[in-house]
């Protein structure tokens, strides 16, 4: 996706089984924690029975009942998440396992239904991002970057280059030209004495 002239219309969401985080923009990123609530899927075996005429076993199906609950669970999660980007037309989607997957085609399937022209990616992400991860993304999809730091530990790019428009590489004469030639005291002295003598030093 390119840079949009309306960032408030983008947002990003990673979201897992147990939380989701909602980016959007307000003048600048705002970050939304939202809670499943979903407990951990767990195997119900039920009762099992042998005997003559159940030399297998028997009782409950595996994980009957606790399954369906599961997954009615996960679908209110994610329609309660659906909703805090129903109004946009773009959302980035990411996270890790099968939850975000499975978010991105139940709301591609809601924008499909509702015709309304949302454009969902998705981005699998093998560790959660920070939170001023998520914000710089969002950043990035709107076209909002900061601008990038001249000072301190960042340097700008070179732009010395050559005729073939190759960037320069600094020679030992370019290091060495950083400081100034540091002349021997003497000389020093005998420096500051002429320039007395001449007028150009302020005698005080």
């Amino acid at each position: 996706m390119k840079a949009t002239d309306a960032p408030d219309e983008v947002g990003v969401i990673w979201i897992d089984a147990r939380h989701a985080a909602v980016v959007r923009w307000d003048d600048e990123p705002v970050l939304e924690w939202i809670e499943s609530g979903v407990p951990q899927r767990r195997k119900a075996v039920g009762a099992v029975r042998r005997g003559p005429a159940r030399p297998y076993g028997g009782g409950r199906v595996g994980g009957h009942g606790t399954e369906n609950r599961h997954l009615g669970e996960m679908r209110r999660y994610f329609s309660d998440v659906a909703e805090k980007v129903a109004d946009l037309s773009h959302v980035e989607i990411s996270g890790r396992g099968q939850a975000h997957q499975e978010f991105a085609d139940l709301l591609q399937r809601l924008a499909e239904k509702a015709n309304d022209g949302l454009t969902v990616s998705v981005r699998p992400l093998a560790r959660r991002p920070s939170e001023r991860q998520l914000a710089a993304r969002l950043r990035q999809l709107a076209g909002r970057q900061l601008p990038r730091r001249t000072a301190g530990p960042y340097q700008p790019p070179p732009t010395d280059r050559d005729a073939s428009g190759r960037v320069r590489r600094k020679t030992r004469d370019d290091l060495r030209n950083r400081r100034p030639r540091h002349l021997p005291e003497q000389e020093e002295i005998d420096l500051e004495v002429e320039m007395m003598l001449a007028g150009d030093h302020p005698v005080w």
